[in-house]
Formats: C-alpha cells, sequence, structure tokens
C-alpha cells in the first residue's frame, strides 16, 4: 500500500503546484488588445484627454498621450498615463501604462510635404490633394506621452515653435500591430487634407490677432484656398491658406464673423488708414511725398493682389519702409520677414485697419 500512498501523495503536490500557479498567472493572459487610442491635454488643466483638435499657447503646451485599449471576459479597459481618457465620447479612468499588455510604442508626425500648391492646378478649380507624410519620432520610441513639438522637419521650420501639427500612434505587440489615423484619413469632399481623427495640436505665442496668426505656421501656402462654408473653409481646419485667407483667419479665431475673402475684397471689411508708393531709399511716402507713418502691428499692408500683416517697426522708426516686418504666406508657408525681401517691395501700399481692433 505505500506504493499507490506515494502516487496519491504525489499527485496532490502537482494540483496544489498548479494551483499555485494558477493563483499568480498574470491577469492580462486572458486580456486581448483591441485598439490603441492618441489622445492630448493642455498641459495643466485637468478635463479628460481626448482626440479633439488642441489650441494652447506655447508657454503652456499640449501633452500626447498614447492610450491602449483591451477586452478581458468582456470588459473593456484602458491603460494611458493621462489619468481620466475620453473614449468615443464617454470619459473612463484609465490604469497606468505599466500595467498594460507589453506593446511596442512608435509615434509620428504627419506633415506636409511641400509649401505651396494651387487649387487651381489643373485648369479649374478644384481642391487639391495636400501631399501628407508620417515621419517617424524616434526620440518618442515606447513612450506613453510626450510633449507636442510642432516643428516641422519636411519643409522650412519658420515657427520656430508655434504652428500646427499632426500626429499618429503605432503599437506592436504579439504579432499584431494598431495604429491611429494617418495620411490615409482623406476628407472625402470640399477639402484636400485630413480627417479631424488625425491629432491636430495648434500652437501660438500669444492670444492677440498677431498670436493667432502663429497657428498658420508649417502649413501651405494653397492658391486659391477654399471650403464649402466658412467653418469648412482649409484656413479653418488649418490645412492652409493664400495671402488673404491667411489675414482673415486670425481674425475668425479672435471670434469676428468675417468672411474669407480675397485681397481686394479686404477693403469692405477694413478701413483705410493710408496709401503710399516706396522712394529709393525704401520709405514709403504719400501723394505730397511725405513719409507714411508706421501705424502699429496688426495693422495690414496691402500691395496690389498680396496682402500682409505688419509685425514689427524695424526700420526708420515710426516711419514705414521695406525694412519693416510682415508676416504673411506667398508661395511658401507663412513667414515673417522685411517687405524688402518680397517680389512687393516697389509695389505701392495700402494700410489698411480691422474695425474690431480699433483702440
Amino acid at each position: 500500500m505505500e506504493r499507490p500512498l506515494a502516487l496519491a501523495s504525489l499527485s496532490l503536490a502537482l494540483l496544489a503546484l498548479v494551483g499555485t500557479a494558477a493563483a499568480h498567472a498574470s491577469p492580462l493572459a486572458d486580456e486581448q488588445v483591441r485598439a490603441v487610442h492618441l489622445l492630448a491635454r493642455v498641459t495643466g488643466e485637468r478635463a479628460a484627454a481626448d482626440a479633439r483638435p488642441k489650441y494652447a499657447l506655447a508657454s503652456a503646451g499640449v501633452t500626447l498621450y498614447a492610450v491602449i485599449e483591451t477586452e478581458r471576459e468582456g470588459k473593456r479597459r484602458f491603460y494611458s498615463e493621462a489619468g481620466r481618457v475620453r473614449v468615443r465620447g464617454r470619459v473612463h479612468d484609465s490604469a497606468p501604462m505599466a500595467e498594460a499588455p507589453p506593446l511596442r510604442l512608435r509615434w509620428f508626425r504627419v506633415e506636409p510635404e511641400v509649401e505651396t500648391l494651387s487649387n487651381t492646378a489643373s485648369g479649374r478649380f478644384r481642391f487639391e490633394a495636400i501631399p501628407y507624410r508620417e515621419t517617424a519620432i524616434a526620440a518618442w520610441d515606447d513612450r506613453a506621452s510626450a510633449v507636442a513639438d510642432v516643428r516641422p522637419t519636411l519643409t522650412s521650420d519658420r515657427g520656430q515653435g508655434v504652428g500646427t501639427m499632426r500626429y499618429k500612434l503605432v503599437a506592436h505587440g504579439g504579432g499584431r500591430s494598431f495604429a491611429t489615423p494617418g495620411v490615409e484619413a482623406r476628407r472625402k469632399r470640399g477639402s484636400g487634407g485630413l480627417e479631424d481623427t488625425v491629432l491636430r495640436v495648434s500652437l501660438r505665442r500669444s492670444d492677440d490677432y498677431l498670436g493667432l496668426l502663429d497657428e498658420m505656421f508649417g502649413q501651405p501656402y494653397i492658391w486659391a484656398s477654399g471650403g464649402s462654408a466658412p467653418q469648412r473653409h482649409q484656413s479653418e481646419r488649418l490645412e492652409g491658406s493664400d495671402c488673404a485667407d491667411f489675414v482673415v483667419y486670425g481674425m475668425r479665431r479672435l471670434g469676428h464673423d468675417i468672411p474669407y475673402t480675397w485681397s481686394a475684397g479686404l477693403h469692405e471689411y477694413t478701413r483705410t488708414l493710408s496709401t503710399g508708393t516706396p522712394r529709393a531709399d525704401g520709405v514709403y511716402t504719400d501723394e505730397q511725398g511725405q513719409p507714411l507713418r508706421f501705424p502699429r502691428p496688426g495693422d495690414l499692408v496691402l500691395f496690389p493682389r498680396h496682402v500682409g500683416v505688419l509685425t514689427r517697426d524695424r526700420g526708420v522708426r515710426g516711419v514705414l519702409d521695406t525694412a519693416d516686418i510682415m508676416t504673411h504666406t506667398l508661395f511658401a508657408s507663412p513667414r515673417a520677414q522685411p517687405i524688402g525681401e518680397t517680389v512687393y517691395a516697389v509695389q505701392p501700399v495700402e494700410i489698411l485697419r480691422w474695425p474690431a481692433l480699433q483702440r
């Protein structure tokens, strides 16, 4: 009887060992990854992170968060360093990313490949598809979160820390890959850009008119930019703009219901302060030959078929001249540059002011 008793004891020991192993098995063993999400929140705010476009002061910044969605026994769970997350319209409390199933995370910019294109290149108006490329951000590999950097890498970085950028997240693990929307997420009609499902972040230096124009940095110049309604305009969606739509964008961001128009159409919504022509020394003078006074930053400088925004009095102090800085977009993404560096330096000018900005 000793041998059967020994076998019985061994069986009981094995059962105990199996039971102990099962009790200590990872709870992730039957937890399946269902999706990955890329959410954002203005840094320091307490609202749930979500996928809506983010607008923020550069001094505050925007934090991007990877979110892993899993399912176990019919229940969904979310992992993120964001704490509260909004997914599909509902707010969830997320568990720490350290507790999530192991995944490799790869971050990407989704940025324009070109600085200029035309909606009339075909010989008639149509929304030209803006070429975008996904560029890897190697420094963010496997991070659960990152502070948004809006500086472009495929075109000139004229914003120096302000402007607009879109992002994508890819997760690899267990022989599977999950990704948030990227270059394939094209709007179907009425635009040449991407759906808002591609996370978008816009940073600006200040909350005034000039500051809000910062949000356009990094986006292409689009000849004949347009939209079926102001709210669906390419400028409103921060896909790009022409010169006139660029200056209107800032006013609309301030809450003024000014329609997008062409450069000469701005007369209907502004007040003319002065007109002049440039002398050989670059100083603009009126009909009596008197130098034009530099008005103030934020006023418009209108040329024949082009417009910019006066940004800084850099030349002769208090006088409008070609050394003064204007911010504009012309066959390139927006930039701030001396008037004298543009082809319009020899053209007559009109100085316009938005009545809403009258002090």
